[in-house]
C-alpha cells in the first residue's frame, strides 16, 4: 500500500516534470543516494515499466550528493532529482526556483562514526567533525549535533 502511494506521488511528479521540460524528448531522473532504501523506488519504477506505461522516456542516473543533483536540475540537465530538503531550501535561498513535490522520509538517518568515547550527538560539542559535502542533509545533521 505504501509503495503504491509513493509510486503514485512519484509518477505524478514525473509527469508534471516531463511536460515542464520540453528541451529534451528523453530526460533523466537522478537518484542521489546509493543506499538501497533511498534508490530502489527509482529503479523499480524504471524496471517494471511504470515510466514507459505513462509515456515517459526517463533514464535513471546516479549523482553523488543532493547539492550536485539540485545544481543539475537547475541547469536543466535533469527532469527530476531525488534530493534532500536542505539542498532544495539552500537553492531557493540562493535564487533557484524549484519545489519539493514528494519525500521518501522525514528523519535524518545518520550514525556517528568515530572515537569510542563519543556515544551521542552531545559528545560532539566542542570537537572537530566533518561531512562529505557541505550543504547536504549530513551537513545539516552535523550542525544540529554541534549546537
Amino acid at each position: 500500500m505504501i509503495f503504491r502511494l509513493f509510486s503514485s506521488a512519484l509518477l505524478a511528479a514525473l509527469i508534471l516534470t516531463a511536460f515542464a521540460s520540453v528541451v529534451h524528448a528523453r530526460s533523466y531522473i537522478a537518484y542521489i543516494s546509493d543506499s538501497t532504501s533511498s534508490s530502489v523506488i527509482y529503479w523499480l519504477a524504471k524496471e517494471v515499466g511504470i515510466f514507459k506505461k505513462h509515456g515517459l522516456e526517463l533514464d535513471t542516473i546516479f549523482i553523488n550528493g543532493s547539492v550536485r543533483g539540485i545544481q543539475s536540475l537547475i541547469a536543466g540537465d535533469l527532469g527530476y532529482s531525488g534530493a534532500v530538503g536542505t539542498a532544495v531550501i539552500n537553492a531557493n535561498l540562493s535564487g533557484g526556483e524549484i519545489a519539493i513535490i514528494q519525500s521518501q522520509m522525514n528523519t535524518l538517518p545518520y550514525f556517528i562514526i568515530g572515537s569510542a568515547n563519543i556515544k551521542s550527538p552531545e559528545g560532539l560539542k566542542g570537537r572537530a567533525a566533518a561531512v562529505h559535502i557541505p550543504g547536504t542533509s549530513a551537513d545539516f545533521a552535523m550542525r544540529l549535533a554541534l549546537l
